[in-house]
């Protein structure tokens, strides 16, 4: 069932048009259970996913269960050393992770619904996409809403931990009033975050994740992730360039940086002149 899935033609289109960009991974199905590999095991690179060809080859060559891609977008893919340096990545995509039990997966489209609103109030109406996958949902900020001209000024690992940290810090409130047991939603972006592709299995459920239409969100049903007849947004990548910079400045001024020991180090509420300074410096 779940190779004749990526046999599609329509599958294979969505997880490269995800894919593209990004260091990959796969979940493989092995006689000693599942394992995720991150490097190709013949040149030992980093997986990179670019058209669909490769993808179906490495279909043909493992026992593909599921696919993901990094956060990060990088300047070039191919030694090991290239996605271990955070000065390679170029832009990176802030996610807010809904997770919760599945039979309550209506208070989860609500919790989406907060969040995609607030995005919304904040101008944010084109670079949204939304991705049922597993027992929750993914919210996504296009990159590319992300102007070059901020990403100059506050690393991109910077940026979207910041925007996601802030959201939370902003709707948690409502959240915490629909009163589900199980929902949460979590800051996961790290220097080396994955997520699933859309139409890929999930790691363990017999699903598939499907992007939804954010201004549709209403019409959602679990029953749209079933792998046979699957329901799927096609136009989950468009966005508005620069559309989200006034929120990710907001953001950065008041969250600050990533704020883990291998981040760049940078603490926030840095003077305008200061940080641009730096930051010029950096990207040279």
């Amino acid at each position: 069932m779940i190779r004749e899935h990526y046999s599609k033609k329509e599958v294979a289109n969505e997880i490269v048009k995800y894919c593209s960009g990004r260091w990959c991974a796969f979940l493989i199905e092995t006689g000693e259970g599942s394992k995720i590999i991150r490097y190709d095991r013949k040149t030992f690179k980093p997986i990179v996913l670019d058209d669909v060809k490769k993808l179906r080859n490495y279909i043909e060559t493992f026992p593909i269960r599921t696919v993901y891609g990094t956060i990060h977008f990088y300047r070039k893919i191919e030694e090991k050393d290239d996605v271990k340096d955070l000065t390679n990545i170029i832009a990176s995509e802030p996610v807010w992770d809904i997770d919760n039990k599945i039979l309550d997966w209506k208070k989860t489209v609500q919790a989406a619904k907060i969040i995609h609103e607030f995005l919304e109030n904040k101008g944010i109406t084109k670079s949204v996409y939304i991705k049922w996958s597993g027992e929750g949902i993914h919210i996504h900020l296009n990159s590319n809403s992300i102007s070059k001209e901020v990403y100059k000024r506050i690393h991109p690992l910077d940026a979207a931990y910041s925007v996601v940290e802030y959201v939370i810090g902003k709707v948690k409130e409502k959240i915490f009033e629909l009163k589900s047991d199980g929902l949460k939603v979590e800051n996961k972006i790290d220097p080396q975050r994955l997520f699933t592709a859309p139409l890929t299995f999930h790691k363990s459920l017999d699903i598939v994740t499907v992007c939804i239409d954010p201004e549709r969100l209403d019409e959602f049903t679990i029953e749209y992730v079933k792998p046979q007849d699957y329901v799927h947004y096609y136009s989950w990548d468009k966005f508005v360039e620069g559309e989200a910079d006034q929120l990710v400045l907001e953001a950065y001024n008041t969250v600050g940086a990533y704020p883990k020991e291998y981040s760049i180090k940078k603490r926030k509420k840095r003077k305008l002149d200061e940080e641009i300074r730096r930051w010029q410096n950096y990207m040279m």
